[in-house]
């Protein structure tokens, strides 16, 4: 098992440094060492998902932090950090990660809670 923590940890490094580009199983796999398809085998199988799953998820939830911290950035702006083309194709990736649109997700940060403090 301790190898494959160490094709996952590796895989999300290679990720996290190429999250404004396109990553294909062809890049990550060449970083890695190993063919595509037993990349792709091992991935799938330890991961329980596509590296394509695996790279759109990771994005959409740096890209939702990056919407709560930096407010001054339009969401076009951290769409194309992201690697994504336009701001449409971001907010359909969006609303179907998280169920909420870029714009809807920013300003819930700003919404008072309605849950009673007195339970912290």
């Amino acid at each position: 098992m301790q190898n494959y923590t160490w094709l996952l940890n590796h895989t999300e490094d290679y990720i996290e440094s190429h999250l404004d580009q396109k990553i294909t199983l062809s890049d990550v796999a060449a970083n890695i060492h190993m063919s595509e398809y037993h990349f792709h085998r091992l991935f799938r199988k330890h991961s329980k998902e596509t590296l394509n799953q695996f790279v759109s998820r990771i994005k959409l939830e740096r890209s939702a932090i990056f919407l709560r911290v930096r407010k001054d950035i339009s969401i076009t702006d951290i769409a194309y950090r992201y690697g994504y083309n336009d701001a449409s194709s971001y907010n359909r990736a969006f609303r179907r990660h998280f169920g909420v649109t870029p714009t809807v997700f920013r300003k819930e940060q700003d919404m008072p809670s309605n849950k009673d403090s007195s339970n912290i």
